[in-house]
């Protein structure tokens, strides 16, 4: 591996606390959208008067699961021992920025970039962490991907990012994977010294 010099993360079920249920399978479901895709590709699949009402049910909804977050346990002293270390941080999430703002101001969180679905499409794309690459003019052997589902593992693996994950009741098949964000960084600590 090439010297690490940033780690990027993403905000539900990796940095906020896992929830019990899959609020997304909910959301899909309560508003009739195609279970197999992301939310937007849903919406945009129905007649443009019905996107614009789902858009703004989707944010609203996002909006109250930011406000209901908790913070996951040990999330805030892994950030800042990366921080201590000189690593670079970034927050890269399908969320839309507004529910993303909220969540990172009620839980006191900054990173040194935040980037969401409007600034590039949504993961298992690797736009979002192509982008974060760029902006910090590094090669996916730089840095290491934080994440917990599928969709992480699809995007990283498509630029040859390097991926983790930290343990929600849904993703016991991937790994590396850590129930404990200190467990993370013992193993980080222990890979690039």
């Amino acid at each position: 591996m090439g010297t690490l010099k940033a780690v990027f993360f993403d905000l539900d079920d990796t940095v906020l606390k896992p929830r019990a249920f899959n609020p997304w399978a909910e959301f899909k479901k309560s508003q009739g959208l195609e279970p197999n895709l992301l939310i937007v590709d849903g919406i945009a699949r129905r007649p443009p008067d019905e996107q614009a009402i789902l858009h703004r049910r989707l944010l609203q909804y996002e909006q109250a699961l930011s406000a209901s977050s908790e913070l996951r346990e040990g999330m805030r002293e892994l950030l800042g021992e990366l921080v201590a270390m000189g690593l670079r941080t970034a927050l890269l999430t399908n969320n839309h920025r507004a529910a993303t703002e909220a969540a990172l101001r009620k839980h006191g969180l900054a990173f040194a970039l935040v980037l969401t679905r409007e600034e590039a499409p949504p993961k298992p794309s690797p736009a979002l962490l192509q982008r974060a690459l760029a902006h910090f003019d590094l090669s996916p052997l730089e840095a290491l991907y934080i994440g917990d589902s599928e969709g992480d593992l699809q995007a990283a693996q498509a630029i040859g990012l390097p991926v983790w994950f930290l343990a929600t009741p849904h993703n016991s098949t991937l790994h590396p994977r850590f129930e404990y964000p200190m467990e993370l960084l013992q193993a980080l600590q222990q890979a690039w010294g």
